[in-house]
């Protein structure tokens, strides 16, 4: 019997909970675990193979709840934000000895202008220099650090889920009764704009929380009002599936699957002939990135304090112009494509910022949202050049099947001697 073990709280979670009572698999058993009764009363009701957990659990409890249940498979669809959920989750699973796969949420920001900052201390922080009314669209749970701002009840309003607790919390860190919109989405772009027209913000916080959680349209209605918007990244993640890979997985169809979300980012071939690019950085992924480029006909320019064997032997080589220094602004001067790969987070964010105004394309190599394009897995062989990208949702699956492809491609290239045909 499967038996499945899912951390949902958010809607993939939801989704993919109802595609597995749905399947018709009385032999599937599935169990849910949600942090708060309004999560539960999301979920399928009156389901014979569904259990619903409710309450926060910590890894000593994760780690009991597996030990004592058979299950096959433990499944993590807790919200991006929620990062010590999930890696208590797979450490559990881990010592569990159970199969974990990671349910991801597909980013938003792709493209998209606003005041990126890696946490809601760091968007308190921006908004230290800034005036006006402010709408925070971010949830109960990081609060806190905004009350530290002056006349903070005056000035932010704080939207959040129509929950006791949640209320009462905003209540007792100091938020103003009239400043608390507890509302449960979702949240149209009209109706997003009449609260920003509603409560008179110029500015508007939020995370990065994709389609299902109603990011474009909190930009477009910010956009309308004349708002500025400062967005909490994402913590970073390498590995895990869309809820579509998940779904084809578990061999379940998802609501709607007929009618799939139009892909965002289109494959097109530019020409490199001509043109400079500037990488920016010395380590691993700006080695890596790097040597792809060589591959092409580009004037290659390089800055990096500590490079690596590999950049200093292509630059013995003259295969790339190589300066030993820290990234300068003027860096940028003549640049036609820049790849941001310094090691360092406010580095590589301040010269996409830079970048951005000059309208130089570029690659952010540690923060998917504040990339103008993606650096793809390449594979060139006997005049054929493939890209594979995951959109950057899973870097692991891209070189998955890089390496497939490229096999199927040898493969075939000894069968017919001359050609892929």
């Amino acid at each position: 019997m499967d038996n499945i073990l899912i951390f949902a709280g958010t809607t993939e979670g939801r989704l993919l909970t109802e595609a597995l009572c749905r399947s018709g698999l009385k032999q599937r058993k599935v169990t849910v675990s949600v942090a708060t009764e309004y999560g539960k009363q999301l979920l399928p009701a009156g389901q014979e193979n569904l259990t619903v957990l409710t309450g926060y659990m910590e890894k000593r409890e994760m780690e009991r709840l597996m030990k004592k249940e058979k299950f096959s498979l433990v499944v993590d669809a807790t919200h991006p934000y929620a990062r010590q959920a999930s890696e208590n989750i797979k450490g559990a699973a881990e010592k569990a000895g159970l199969p974990y796969i990671r349910l991801l949420r597909d980013s938003g920001c792709a493209g998209r202008n606003g005041v990126f900052t890696a946490n809601a201390e760091e968007a308190a922080r921006y908004l230290e220099k800034t005036e006006g009314k402010v709408l925070l669209t971010i949830g109960s749970k990081e609060l806190e650090p905004f009350t530290g701002l002056k006349n903070f009840s005056e000035r932010l309003y704080a939207r959040i889920l129509p929950v006791p607790e949640m209320v009462k919390k905003a209540s007792d860190l100091g938020f103003d009764a009239g400043h608390i919109i507890a509302m449960q989405g979702t949240f149209t772009h009209e109706l997003n704009l009449a609260m920003l027209r509603q409560t008179g913000a110029s500015l508007l916080v939020t995370k990065d929380s994709g389609k299902a959680g109603g990011f474009r349209e909190k930009l477009t209605a910010a956009e309308e009002a004349g708002a500025e918007v400062i967005i909490i990244g994402r913590p970073e993640e390498e590995e895990g599936f869309s809820l579509s890979q998940a779904a084809d997985m578990l061999n379940i169809s998802l609501p709607g699957r007929q009618e799939k979300e139009p892909a965002v980012w289109f494959p097109a071939f530019i020409s490199l002939k001509g043109k400079s690019v500037l990488v920016a950085g010395g380590g691993k992924v700006a080695s890596r990135r790097i040597n792809t480029l060589s591959m092409f006909d580009a004037d290659i320019n390089v800055v990096a304090p500590e490079p690596s064997e590999e950049i200093l032997s292509l630059a013995k080589k003259g295969r790339i112009n190589f300066t030993e220094r820290k990234f300068r602004e003027e860096d940028l001067e003549g640049m036609d494509i820049v790849i941001a790969a310094a090691g360092s987070r406010e580095v590589n964010r301040d010269i996409g910022r830079l970048c951005r105004e000059r309208n130089i394309p570029v690659n952010v190599a540690d923060r998917k949202e504040e990339c103008d394009f993606y650096f793809p897995a390449v594979i060139l062989k006997e005049g054929l050049i493939v890209g594979l990208t995951s959109g950057g949702l899973n870097h692991g699956l891209a070189a998955r099947g890089r390496r497939i492809v490229s096999r199927a491609l040898e493969e075939q290239w000894e069968k017919t001697g001359d050609s892929y045909d």
